[in-house]
Parts: structure tokens; C-alpha cells; sequence
């Protein structure tokens, strides 16, 4: 469930400053998860595509990495070298192993430590992504439902205003995933942002984007690893949202 995810990985929900050169690594330690953005300044490939470096120490453990992207099509890179750029030394790529265009690396690695290349698929592409790296081979909770009927589900988190605001600032990083349900494609998310966030306090702001991040975070992960009720998680809480502020809410998704 979505209470679950986000504690166990509050410590890795913040995004991280986005490298400026080829030579900017990142660490991420086996068990986090962190994010970051592509964008004009990321450092480019020779065919035009960006990227950005992040440095795991495995101490030769069994590890599977994830690269996940709302915004664009993913190719991740794992290997050695002094940074991810176009001279690095290749151990094993993705492009969609994940779900959707996500990307997903798994084994071991003799080299204790790895560098991972979180690279746009074309050149042009980018926008917000994320990082997971696990011990081992990820296991799933046994999964309830499944994503064609997505099981019932309790609305943990409530219908606060910062929560509300949360689960509509995730909806452009979702959407793609999620026009398969219902009326989502005909809703206009951010207008419903919009009037939510104006009664928001500075702080609640900050708990807002919070919110934002872990619902993108358990969303994705519910279709990367076939968990349909974290997908149901999420569409509940944004129907409770809808109606707590006299929306049209969204419907049929199970």
C-alpha cells in the first residue's frame, strides 16, 4: 500500500540537483531511491541525447536498477569507467524491460562500484525520472486485482488540501500511463491544481510537492513491479479528492 512505500522511502523522495557536466556523479546507495530532471543544461551523448551520471557501490551484491520516466523513454546504461559519457565502459543496457518505456537492469556485477547512466532514448527528450537500486532480485508483493481490474482500496492519506494538491501535481508525470481508465484523459488536472493550491499555506506547499512525488513514486513502481493496488491507490485518493472539492471525480477505473 501507498502508507507503506512512502516509509519505507521517505529518505529518497527528494530530488537531487541536476548534473551540469559529464564529469557530475551522483551517489545512490543499494536500497534508495532518488530522482532528478533532464533538461538543456544535462550533459549530451554524441548523438544529441542527454544524460545524467550516478555512482552506486555494490561490493559485488546482487542488484537490480530501475529508471523510470513519465516524461520520456528511458535507456539505461550500467557500467565502469571515469564517468557515463559516451567513452564509458558498457556492463549491461535497458531500454524498456521495466514496463512501459522504463528501464530495468539486473545481476551482479564483479566491479564493487558501477556507474549508471540515466540517458534519454532520443535526442530532444527529457523531463523528471527516477533512480531505484535494490539488493537482489526485486520481489513483488503478491499482487491483488490486476491492472485491466483494479482492486477496491481504502483512501489512506484523507482529502487535505496539500494532499489533494499533491495527487494533481503527479497527474503529467501519470498521465500516460493511466488514460486507460476512465474519464482520466478528459480531466484538466492542473486547472483542478491550480484551485486547490490557492488555498494552500507556504508550508503546505512544500507538503504538497511531497505528496506529489510519493504518488508518482508508488504509481509507477505499482506498474513497473505488477502491483495493481498501488495504481488503485492512487485513482482513489484522486477520486476522494474530486469530490472533497465539488469536481467531477474520476470514475471507472476499476
Amino acid at each position: 500500500m501507498l502508507a507503506r512505500f512512502v516509509t519505507a522511502t521517505a529518505v529518497g523522495l527528494a530530488l537531487v540537483a541536476a548534473a551540469g557536466t559529464a564529469s557530475a556523479q551522483t551517489r545512490i546507495a543499494v536500497g534508495e531511491q532518488s530522482g532528478s530532471t533532464l533538461n538543456a543544461q544535462s550533459p549530451k551523448l554524441a548523438d544529441g541525447s542527454s544524460y545524467e551520471c550516478w555512482v552506486v557501490e555494490t561490493n559485488g551484491q546482487p542488484i537490480t536498477i530501475d529508471l523510470m520516466s513519465g516524461f520520456f523513454d528511458t535507456f539505461l546504461v550500467v557500467g565502469t569507467g571515469r564517468d557515463c559519457g559516451d567513452n564509458m565502459t558498457a556492463l549491461a543496457a535497458d531500454d524498456d524491460s521495466g514496463d512501459n518505456t522504463n528501464a530495468r537492469v539486473s545481476g551482479t556485477f564483479n566491479e564493487p562500484r558501477l556507474l549508471i547512466r540515466a540517458n534519454a532514448f532520443n535526442a530532444g527528450e527529457g523531463g523528471n525520472y527516477w533512480v531505484k537500486v535494490t539488493a537482489g532480485v526485486v520481489e513483488s508483493e503478491t499482487a491483488q486485482g490486476s491492472m485491466d481490474a483494479l482492486p477496491v482500496v481504502e483512501n489512506e492519506w484523507g482529502t487535505d488540501p496539500y494532499v489533494c494538491a499533491g495527487a494533481y501535481r503527479a497527474m503529467p508525470e501519470l498521465r500516460q500511463y493511466l488514460t486507460r481508465y476512465g474519464n482520466v484523459s478528459s480531466i484538466d488536472y492542473a486547472e483542478r491544481n491550480r484551485r486547490v493550491s490557492s488555498r494552500l499555506s507556504p508550508a503546505q506547499e512544500g507538503s504538497a510537492d511531497f505528496m506529489s512525488s510519493a504518488f508518482v513514486l508508488s504509481t509507477l513502481n505499482g506498474f513497473i513491479d505488477d502491483l495493481p493496488q498501488q495504481v488503485s491507490d492512487y485513482l482513489t485518493a484522486l477520486a476522494d479528492c474530486d469530490r472533497a472539492n465539488g469536481f467531477t471525480p474520476v470514475t471507472r477505473f476499476r
